[in-house]
């Protein structure tokens, strides 16, 4: 992969609701393993409109940590809201979301990276694709809803893939402007979105089963958030019939078309 000069390799975006207690152990887990990673790296902490002193936290840490910043408004507009936000705001080649809680551990980017080293445009975590030698630990109940919505998923819009709401999601970045300047949805439900738009506009798309760890505070409510992301689902399920992810037509090149016009002189923003 040829890299952008003076831009960092990757970019960690990590959505922050009211995160003030388990945020540092994350921050401190991700920066040690990008630091004996070798690659030049930034963190984009975003704080979704926190009522605790999750800013302070991330503020503190941007002391002694030149590679992380912050952005933060108020008030709360969800985590699609703040992915979307760090999404547009990082400035790396490989943009990775990874969630606050630390769930899915970074070492596991390195699974991520070998199937974009491999083709894909969007790699992203799963705790459901088959796999004996990943170790997953969910839930029952959590786990139950989450393959019931997973069902809906598959049916309505993205069949093959087993697991749309892991938060562990790597895009090239050409694909991540793509995406994430057109996609809509602010709740939970916006990876499906996203995955969809990906999928819509021909981005390749790898799912790679990783270990997870289910960790204590989850900000889903799975009785009031549940039907929240069926109903999300549905407005993309309606997006898409009425043409709203299609690309935009961009206008034809003088001369395009005709012999000697070569690739290069051509502009490609869809990868």
């Amino acid at each position: 992969m040829t890299y952008t000069r003076g831009m960092p390799e990757l970019s960690i975006i990590i959505p922050a609701y009211n995160e003030e207690s388990r945020l540092p152990g994350t921050l401190e887990s991700v920066s040690r393993f990008l630091q004996e990673h070798g690659k030049s790296y930034e963190i984009v902490v975003v704080d979704d409109g926190s009522h605790d002193a999750t800013a302070d936290v991330v503020q503190n840490y941007c002391a002694n940590h030149s590679e992380v910043r912050l952005v933060s408004y108020q008030p709360n507009r969800g985590k699609g809201f703040a992915v979307r936000t760090g999404m547009l705001a990082a400035r790396g080649d490989l943009l990775l979301m990874n969630d606050a809680d630390g769930s899915s551990p970074i070492e596991e980017i390195v699974r991520l990276e070998d199937a974009i080293a491999y083709g894909a445009d969007i790699a992203f975590g799963s705790r459901a694709k088959p796999d004996a030698t990943r170790t997953v630990q969910a839930q029952a109940h959590r786990k139950f809803i989450g393959n019931t919505f997973n069902f809906i998923v598959q049916s309505l819009l993205l069949p093959g893939l087993y697991d749309t709401q892991c938060g562990f999601k790597m895009f090239k970045r050409s694909a991540a402007r793509d995406i994430f300047s057109v996609n809509r949805i602010n709740g939970f439900g916006f990876d499906v979105e996203v995955l969809y738009i990906g999928r819509k506009r021909g981005y390749k798309i790898t799912e790679v089963a990783i270990n997870w760890a289910n960790v204590e505070g989850s900000k889903v409510n799975v009785l009031i958030d549940s039907p929240k992301m069926f109903l999300e689902v549905l407005k993309v399920t309606f997006a898409s019939w009425v043409g709203m992810y299609k690309p935009q037509k961009r206008p034809r090149l003088p001369g395009e078309g005709l012999i000697g016009v070569s690739d290069r002189d051509r502009d490609d923003s869809t990868g």
